[in-house]
């Protein structure tokens, strides 16, 4: 990573419209294949690997599709790459926050030993591997680098506040309902209440920062914590 140019004023797309259809597009897909995914017969560990790059590719397709289409020049090296080291304390310090909030409201409960059925360490590092840093990077990078990105030039005419709460509450909702889809309608407001509160969160670090590093640190928190209690 290398240190971040001021945010300034400028876009973040070029074609916004362009780069909102293919996120739109993107969740689509996504939410069929995570109805559809069954998994696969094979080593926990295997499987596991699988879940993660059959139902993170939707999201990283569209995120690879819209940035070189549709972004604005300096995009991948301000907004992506960009980083300043008030970034890594916003996030730490909202991660923390934010699920110290879901425990207060909804503690996690089960254990991932028992979720695989069988003692697997390898199925265990891959899970956490996958939530801890895979899946963090990929979702900011298409529900903030790209959604909400896409919806703040958007809405720029509303001004700077507005189109904030505009596109935080549409990416937050299109996050939430991603995250929810697979439950049905046995959803309990623990289960919503965490993709919220980092949809919401990480879309006021992105607004403000205008980078996705301190989305990406509080987001790492969130899940590091949540798999830390889970393996406890």
């Amino acid at each position: 990573m290398t240190p971040g140019a001021s945010p300034g004023s400028s876009s973040f797309y070029r074609r916004p419209w362009v780069a909102l259809l293919l996120a739109i597009a993107g969740i689509f897909v996504a939410a069929l294949v995570v109805a559809g995914w069954r998994g696969v017969a094979a080593e926990p560990w295997v499987a596991r690997a699988l879940d993660i790059v059959v139902l993170l590719s939707p999201l990283v397709a569209a995120a690879v599709l819209a940035i070189p289409l549709a972004a604005s020049r300096g995009f991948f090296r301000r907004v992506v790459l960009g980083w300043r080291w008030t970034d890594a304390v916003l996030g730490v310090a909202a991660g923390l926050i934010m699920r110290a909030l879901v425990e207060l409201v909804a503690p996690t409960s089960g254990t991932l030993v028992g979720g695989f059925g069988i003692v697997s360490v390898a199925a265990i590092v891959v899970f956490a591997i996958g939530a801890v840093l895979i899946t963090p990077v990929v979702e900011e990078l298409f529900f903030r680098g790209v959604v909400l990105a896409a919806l703040l030039d958007l809405c720029a005419s509303l001004g700077r506040v507005m189109a904030a709460v505009v596109g935080i509450a549409l990416s937050s909702a299109a996050f939430v309902a991603l995250h929810v889809s697979p439950l049905g309608g046995n959803v309990a407001w623990g289960t919503v209440l965490a993709p919220l509160l980092v949809g919401v969160g990480c879309g006021i670090l992105f607004a403000l920062t205008r980078r996705l590093a301190a989305a990406v640190v509080a987001h790492v928190v969130f899940n590091a914590i949540g798999v830390a209690l889970l393996v406890w």
